[in-house]
């Protein structure tokens, strides 16, 4: 979701859509308060199909417009929007993904440089602005459940999908909130497109060895990770006992931070009927403190550290809904999955996964309890799905050096070097046509066909210069 850093020497101001409690005095926070509750009301995991493309991006056009609206008229927004234009700041660290609606504020406050970050892989579009273009012959697209190792069939759909979700995330999405800005901000803005192809770096939460391969240009850095280091967080106490004494193991249970219990509704007997003929220990991250008829081995919580959880020895497997950092938290402390992915990425990331040999996937909407059982019970009891994770910790590990380490370096050098200009490919001032070389092909081609038709015209006027002369002859 949306956040936007903007960062001057020794002072961070940080506006986000989630409330903090951190007291650090060179940090201001705007809280963007309200917008959580439109990204609840607005995403219904039971309206929305796995791969309807179409109804997918619908909902984020709709959800975008309301935020965009909503963060531009909230106090803090208004508190921005009235800082004084003089205010200088190094650099602008901004959402990739649906936060183009405080672009204005880059050309507010003097263009400096931009970085931009997401929680999510590569996103083709601000990869395409800053030079990185997809290809859609070996980069599947984010909602799609393939690997990079396409056939045909899927290659085509790819193909479409990916196309069409381009041209709708630029005129659904950042078309969209560059309207609605327009008409919060007081002077003219650029057009958004053009302030997101000058942004400076896109730091890029993939990881090498995780992810499927693909070429980077210099301005788009990997930094998946950042957020982990092998050192764990004590545990409070209770949760510490529930783990240790656990000892068939314990199973981590959680659908992500938005996930309510009223959303979930007959699927939580569903889930309680399974975990109460495990033998495991069952950790549930929740929206409440109790369930009825909660068997005794389950422990529901609104709060749970999950990086520090997977940790604990103890911890066999994760039930997860895929979210792209619960994967990397997952392969980091190399805990095998059972995937239930509900929207968007999800689906692809568990594809990641299995394709590793390190999950099982469910289908939510036909989910019961033997499903359930059956996917627990075969990552729990084959080897080698824990041996499969482990290997791929091992690879997500084994890297020259600490993607925060590497977030911060570029971040500084990015200030350092006003921008960074030299590291833009001249392809992002390329129009599509000049990209993909169709002018040239089009000249060749042209040249070619003029060559071809000049060779038969000559060889025709020959051939009958050749008969003439021969019936002269013979006459």
């Amino acid at each position: 979701m949306v956040i936007f850093h903007f960062v001057s020497i020794f002072q961070v101001t940080e506006i986000s859509i989630l409330p903090s409690s951190r007291n650090t005095p060179n940090l201001t926070i705007l809280h963007l308060e309200g917008t959580l509750e439109i990204v609840q009301g607005i995403f219904s995991y039971k309206s929305i199909n796995k791969l309807d493309v179409t109804k997918t991006h619908s909902a984020v056009s709709k959800f975008v417009k309301l935020q965009c609206e909503h963060e531009l008229t909230s106090a803090s927004g208004q508190k921005l929007l009235h800082y004084s234009s003089t205010q200088q700041f190094d650099v602008i660290i901004t959402e990739a993904c649906m936060g183009e609606c405080l672009y204005g504020f880059i050309h507010k406050f003097g263009s400096p440089p931009v970085i931009a970050i997401s929680s999510l892989a590569t996103v083709p579009w601000m990869a395409s602005a800053l030079g990185a273009a997809s290809n859609p012959s070996y980069m599947p697209y984010s909602l799609l459940e393939y690997s990079s190792r396409m056939n045909f069939k899927e290659r085509l759909i790819n193909f479409l999908v990916f196309t069409f979700a381009s041209f709708s995330y630029n005129f659904n999405v950042i078309s969209v909130q560059e309207s609605i800005a327009r008409k919060h901000f007081k002077e003219d803005l650029p057009s958004f497109n053009e302030i997101q192809k000058n942004i400076s770096l896109y730091l890029t939460n993939t990881i090498q060895g995780l992810d499927f391969p693909r070429p980077l240009t210099p301005n788009v850095v990997p930094v998946g990770g950042m957020h982990l280091t092998s050192k764990t967080n004590p545990l409070p106490a209770s949760l510490q006992k529930f783990l240790d004494e656990a000892k068939d193991g314990v199973i981590l249970f959680c659908l992500g931070t938005w996930i309510r219990s009223d959303l979930l509704k007959e699927k939580v007997q569903v889930f309680l009927d399974a975990f109460s003929e495990l033998s495991q220990r069952v950790l549930w991250k929740l929206d409440t403190e109790r369930l009825p008829g909660q068997p005794p081995n389950v422990l529901v919580s609104k709060w749970l550290p999950q990086s520090d959880i997977l940790a604990h020895p103890n911890v066999r497997l994760f039930i997860t809904h895929c979210g792209r950092m619960s994967m990397i938290e997952t392969v980091y402390r190399g805990v095998p999955v059972v995937g239930v992915p509900l929207f968007a990425d999800q689906f692809s990331v568990l594809t990641i996964l299995q394709s590793r040999g390190a999950a099982v996937g469910l289908d939510y909407p036909t989910l019961t309890k033997e499903s359930i059982l059956v996917a627990v019970r075969e990552v729990l009891n084959n080897e080698s799905y824990k041996i499969n994770m482990k290997q791929l910790s091992k690879l997500v590990k084994d890297q020259p050096d600490d993607p925060l380490d590497r977030a911060v370096f570029w971040t500084e050098y990015v200030i350092r070097h006003k921008g960074a200009e030299h590291l833009r490919p001249a392809s992002t001032d390329l129009y599509w046509h000049q990209y993909l070389l169709l002018d040239v092909l089009m000249v060749l081609t042209v040249g070619l066909l003029m060559v071809v038709m000049l060779t038969y015209l000559t060889v025709k006027r020959i051939y009958r210069i050749l008969k003439s002369l021969a019936k002269a002859k013979t006459d």
